[in-house]
C-alpha cells in the first residue's frame, strides 16, 4: 500500500502559478474597461452632486454660485459668485454656524474635463493622472462654467464631456431652467 503525499512538487507549484499568471493576462483587459467606465460613472456623479449642492445653497443663501474647471485636467472648484472667492483665498464668513460652499475637488483619476467640439482630438497621454493638487491652481486659470443663481436658474445651458483612457466619453448636460442633469456615454475617440 501507497502512502500519501505529504507535500506538492516544485513543478505542480509552478504550474499552477503559470495558470493563475495566463488567468490573469486573460481577464486584465476586461477588468481594466470597467474600471475605466467605473471612474467615468464616478466623475459624472461627483459633478452632478456638486452641481445639486450649488444651486441648493445659491438658493439656501440668495446668492450666485460659481462651478468652474480647469480645461484639459480633473479640477473643479465651486464657490459664492464673487470677486473674494475667486482671488485666490477664501474670505472668513460673516456666519461660521452657516459657511458658504466652496471648495476645489478632482475628478477620478485619469478623467478630464472636455468641451463636446474637441474631445475626439485630444491629444493628451489619459493614462496617467489627470489633475493638478487640490489648492495648487492658480486663482486665473479657472474657466467658469456656468453660475446657479438663487432663483434656482442658471446662466446658460451647460454641456461638458469627460474623457478618460480605457472608457467611451460621457456627455453631460445641465438644462438652465430646470436644473435637470442628463448623462450620455459617446461613441469613443
Amino acid at each position: 500500500m501507497r502512502q500519501p503525499r505529504r507535500a506538492y512538487t516544485l513543478f505542480e507549484l509552478l504550474l499552477i502559478v503559470a495558470l493563475l499568471v495566463l488567468l490573469a493576462a486573460i481577464a486584465w483587459p476586461t477588468l481594466d474597461g470597467a474600471l475605466a467606465t467605473f471612474r467615468m460613472t464616478e466623475a459624472a456623479d461627483k459633478v452632478r452632486a456638486c452641481w445639486a449642492d450649488a444651486r441648493a445653497h445659491a438658493m439656501n443663501e440668495g446668492q450666485a454660485y460659481r462651478f468652474s474647471v480647469l480645461s484639459g485636467q480633473g479640477n473643479f472648484r465651486v464657490a459664492p459668485d464673487s470677486p473674494d472667492y475667486w482671488s485666490g483665498n477664501d474670505p472668513t464668513a460673516p456666519d461660521p454656524n452657516n459657511p458658504p460652499l466652496a471648495y476645489d475637488d478632482t475628478l477620478p483619476r485619469g478623467v478630464r474635463f472636455s468641451t463636446p467640439d474637441n474631445y475626439q482630438s485630444s491629444g493628451i497621454d489619459q493614462s496617467g493622472d489627470s489633475s493638478m493638487p487640490v489648492g495648487s491652481v492658480d486663482s486665473g486659470s479657472w474657466t467658469t462654467l456656468v453660475t446657479f443663481l438663487p432663483d434656482g436658474t442658471t446662466n446658460q445651458d451647460v454641456e461638458i464631456v469627460f474623457t478618460g483612457g480605457g472608457a467611451r466619453p460621457l456627455d453631460v448636460k445641465l438644462r438652465a431652467l430646470t436644473g435637470a442633469v442628463s448623462v450620455h456615454a459617446l461613441n469613443g475617440p
